[in-house]
């Protein structure tokens, strides 16, 4: 049912070096074909893809905190 609804997203993703068959079925389904999210900091933010340590810098064991992108 992707393959027939989504073939364009597909072919775009696969032309992709590192992303098969697999990881873009995957993409679009829990994406809902990049439908659900109006931006790419939205998609990271649900994804988790940008976790950003930050250390304070007069201690070394300082709060570490993550990254507010995508909020």
């Amino acid at each position: 049912m992707v393959k027939q609804a989504h073939q364009d997203v597909l072919t775009r993703l696969k032309s992709m070096p590192g992303i098969g068959d697999k990881t873009a079925v995957m993409l679009v389904v829990l994406t809902d074909g990049f439908d659900r999210f109006t931006n790419a900091s939205e998609l990271c933010s649900y994804s988790g893809l940008t976790p950003v340590i930050w250390q304070s810098v007069s201690s070394v064991k300082g709060r570490r905190r993550i990254s507010k992108i995508g909020k």
